[in-house]
């Protein structure tokens, strides 16, 4: 019995697996840069739970950056044999290809890709730079410049529009957002769920297709520098919620086709919570080895 965790901005997820599969799901409070140290984040959403005795492997693949992976290892280990500790463009990959042969893009509050070609290439890790560097065409790429066109609409940069009066409608007063938005933990994925309302929008205001339009693009050109190691067909699966969106999706595809012609869209396998399972069963990481960090309980003691 192992417990395979997914934690993102959004949502953390911890689920009971056996032999790589998931059982159970318990659905937590996501993970947020702002609230000090994402390993005392972690643990402050776990300590409530009651875990089970004779968990095996606990398998972590987090969104966030964590500050110091050691501790949190060491203390999982007083519930468990082993600890895997990885992102969760790792797991997304590991649910998605079973092979191990392809390219996952995982959009949803950010966005990040993982190119594996084959066992003697290194793996190709693409943006996954959070919302201050990178993320592009991700959820809160999309609502930060959802809210952009509003504001300019709101203080007379630009014609009040629908998606001002839409911002209005989601956030209230638009002269104090600024105020309860910077002070607030979970501000990024507060405003990753204005995308939503972009993509609502984006049949007939002209501001927010353009929105949508150039996230496809975006995520198109991260897929395709992660397959820059493959040398024929690319298989290429995406994860989270974000391309569910019939207009981001199809013009992500025609967007991919034209960068990388030799991609071939295919359902993923499975999810990133999928993945940690299977991770946190397997023996040896293969292929994903470089890119995790594994504690057992006797090198921490």
């Amino acid at each position: 019995m192992d417990l395979a965790i997914d934690g993102g901005q959004t949502g953390l997820r911890v689920a009971l697996s056996f032999r790589g599969q998931v059982r159970e799901v318990r659905e937590l409070a996501g993970l947020s840069y702002a609230e000090g140290s994402p390993a005392d984040a972690v643990l402050a959403r776990l300590s409530p739970l009651e875990l089970p005795k004779g968990v095996d492997t606990v398998c972590l693949g987090l969104t966030t950056l964590l500050d110091d992976p050691e501790r949190l290892a060491r203390l999982l280990l007083e519930h468990t044999r082993r600890v895997v500790i990885t992102t969760d463009v790792v797991t997304s990959h590991a649910g998605a290809f079973p092979s191990g042969n392809g390219v996952v893009l995982a959009a949803g509050t950010g966005a990040i890709a993982l190119g594996i070609a084959a066992a003697e290439s290194p793996p190709v890790q693409v943006d996954g730079w959070g919302f201050l560097f990178g993320d592009a065409g991700s959820g809160f790429w999309i609502g930060r410049r959802g809210l952009d066109v509003a504001y300019r609409g709101f203080d007379g940069r630009g014609p009040e529009g629908s998606l001002t009066a839409r911002a209005r409608e989601v956030f209230g007063d638009l002269a104090t957002l600024p105020h309860r938005l910077y002070l607030a933990q979970d501000a990024v994925a507060r405003i990753a769920r204005f995308a939503p309302h972009v993509f609502e929008l984006a049949a007939t205001d002209a501001a927010a297709g353009e929105i949508v339009d150039a996230a496809a693009t975006e995520l198109a050109g991260t897929v395709a520098a992660a397959a820059r190691h493959f040398t024929g067909e690319v298989p290429v699966a995406w994860t989270g919620r974000l391309l569910r969106d019939e207009r981001l999706r199809a013009g992500f595809e025609s967007a991919l086709k034209s960068r990388l012609p030799q991609a071939r869209i295919c359902p993923a396998a499975g999810d990133s919570l999928t993945g940690a399972a299977r991770l946190a069963a397997a023996p040896d990481l293969g292929l994903y080895a470089p890119l995790a960090t594994v504690t057992h309980r006797e090198a921490a003691q």
